[in-house]
């Protein structure tokens, strides 16, 4: 018997404004951002379309800063943040670190210096990016100090965090600071610092200690090489108990953005795990942030950000949303999170290497489609059987609808139709249907069928450069619909699971989207040289991308992907004697002129 499809009926009466909490990653240690495999990572992460990710939080940064006998060399740090702005991401800074292990936090009298140190980095980066850009950074104190990251004890750590709001409001008051970043939930370090900002005296200024957000770090399981099923709703229930441990005993705080900075199913980044390279991590993502929306946000919880904690470098099974390829292994530079300065001029060389995108990054293509209001969908129960749908509109009235289906076992399997309908639909409409599951290929699933997964002689991932091009095809959702609708938009969709699926809806136009301006740089890669192609995004809703090749200067463009992709690069293998060629698509499948990527 043939199960009825799940009705999906997004509720326009209930419309809110909506806030994309979601784009932010981290990694550590710091020291990667001087190296050409994270340099490349965040290339591609910054064409996620509209700032899909945007904030970047990276560990013991300031172990990048060296002690002299004059004061303070910054230039390593300051290259390391040239980096991210460059790439047009935000930092969410952690002040964390110990330049050449110059402070005893455990001493006395430390404090004038280390706020003086924080007010000499700030009046810098004032004067290397601007105010304006300082005023959109989030500052946090040292990472999950309940943890043995901090060493020094729970008096010595508010003493600390009192020097780094001084030394920043002695800069440039004003900055957005705040944390603890806790690991544990109530942990005794997490309770004494919001009683030290509820009613406390900052020891260097007498004042109360300002606190802008409360960061903590819930994840859905404990690390473990077994594959334990997540608990994605404890999550959001480890949040209340902060949310709730506020109200009651520091009311002051209780209003203050809770960030939970490091959201991931599963603590452990190294540690492998399968799913990770598969559709059950983009369909749990999409979930997560689901449940935050209805289980924290429509609650009346201060929601701020939630972060997935997966800007890592690694293999398939690791929290990472790249695959790496070839080059040096540094997995174990990242697991210590220790910083050698000695090293640096082996940081910026690399053997040859090449990175595949994972589903986990696909998704947050994806996401990034998702409008400035929120029309919620009743009668849906996904934290029960599975299927949900995150459903929003933007000013113009087009429609972006997420739908998932996810369970938090990780050994389940099965299907679902979704009837989805959606309102105040009258006349044309263009609809879009791109999923992610593992039905269709997935760079894993491509990697799986060669004969590359036998133990390699050597501990790097290789792979021909027929299979790199096969995998990062696989790697962009794939389109399962398009077609013009006559008044209602009604469609049937079948969802596996677990998977993820992006429907995009607009009036109908027949206008073709201007073409792009399309950049092509050479880089080093596994096999040889490959392009990366990067051009900007526009801002028409729904608009993708193809790239072609084309021979000489007259052959006609061939495209390499099989549907046009959301996201505004893409990385193939270098073939001689042949032209790239990009163009923009409109939802309806109009498409621009094919332009040239032009060498910079």
């Amino acid at each position: 018997m043939t199960a009825s499809p799940i009705q999906v009926r997004p509720d326009l009466s209930k419309a809110h404004a909506f806030d994309r909490f979601w784009r932010g990653t981290g990694f550590s240690p710091g020291e990667l951002l001087l190296t050409p495999e994270m340099q490349r990572t965040l290339k591609l992460l910054s064409a996620t379309p509209c700032q899909g990710v945007e904030y970047l939080r990276p560990h013991f940064l300031l172990n990048l800063v060296s002690k002299k006998a004059t004061g303070y060399d910054f230039s390593l740090l300051e290259e390391a943040v040239d980096v991210m702005v460059d790439n047009h991401f935000v930092p969410f800074f952690e002040i964390m670190g110990n330049p050449s292990d110059a402070f005893d936090f455990r001493g006395t009298d430390w404090a004038p210096a280390w706020r003086d140190l924080v007010a000499e980095m700030i009046q810098r980066f004032a004067i290397r990016y601007g105010e304006d850009e300082l005023r959109r950074w989030y500052f946090e104190s040292w990472n999950e100090p309940d943890l043995p990251w901090w060493t020094s004890g729970e008096a010595a750590f508010l003493v600390y965090y009192d020097a780094c709001v001084a030394g920043l409001d002695a800069a440039l008051p004003g900055l957005k600071v705040g944390g603890p970043g806790t690991a544990r939930t109530l942990s005794p370090m997490f309770k004494a610092f919001v009683a030290h900002c509820d009613a406390g005296e900052n020891r260097l200024t007498g004042e109360r200690p300002r606190c802008d957000f409360i960061s903590v770090h819930e994840k859905g399981v404990e690390k473990s090489y077994e594959d334990i099923a997540p608990d994605s709703v404890g999550i959001c229930r480890r949040e209340w108990q902060a949310i709730d441990y506020l109200r009651q005993y520091h009311p002051s705080l209780a209003g203050l953005p809770i960030i939970n900075n490091e959201c991931d199913p599963q603590v452990g980044w190294w540690q492998h795990h399968t799913w990770r390279a598969t559709a059950y991590k983009p369909a749990i993502i999409a979930k997560i942030i689901d449940q935050h929306q209805r289980l924290m946000a429509d609650r009346g919880a201060p929601m701020g950000m939630l972060f997935n904690d997966n800007g890592f470098m690694g293999e398939w099974g690791q929290r990472t949303q790249f695959t790496l390829f070839g080059g040096r292994s540094v997995s174990k530079a990242q697991s210590e999170h220790e910083t050698d300065l000695k090293r640096v001029d082996e940081l910026r060389r690399t053997d040859p290497f090449s990175l595949v995108k994972k589903p986990s990054l696909s998704v947050m293509d994806m996401l990034a489609q998702l409008g400035d209001t929120r029309v919620p969908v009743p009668d849906l129960t996904p934290d029960e059987d599975g299927p949900g749908a995150i459903a929003t509109q933007d000013k113009s009235g087009n429609w972006a609808v997420l739908l998932y289906h996810s369970r938090d076992a990780v050994r389940v399997s099965g299907s679902v139709k979704i009837n989805l309908e959606l309102p105040d639909t009258q006349s044309l409409w263009d609809v879009l249907v791109l999923a992610l599951n593992d039905v269709d290929d997935n760079p894993f699933a491509v990697w799986e069928l060669t004969d590359l997964p036998r133990p390699p002689r050597s501990p790097k991932l290789t792979a021909p450069s027929v299979v790199l091009d096969a995998m990062r095809r696989a790697a962009e959702p794939r389109q399962h619909l398009r077609q013009r609708c006559q008044d209602v938009i009604n469609l049937d969709i079948e969802m596996p699971l677990p998977s993820a699926a992006l429907v995009l809806a607009a009036p109908a136009s027949d206008i073709p989207p201007p073409p792009p301006v399309a950049k092509l740089d050479e880089i080093d890669g596994l096999n040889g040289p490959e392009w990366f192609v990067s051009w900007d995004e526009g801002s028409a809703f729904g608009v993708r991308f193809d790239v072609a090749l084309a021979d000489g200067e007259n052959g006609e463009p061939v495209p390499v992907l099989d549907s046009p992709i959301l996201a505004s690069a893409f990385v193939l293998s270098a073939v001689a004697d042949k032209r790239v060629m990009v163009r923009s698509v409109a939802l309806s499948g109009m498409a621009s002129d094919w332009v040239e990527a032009v060498c910079v």
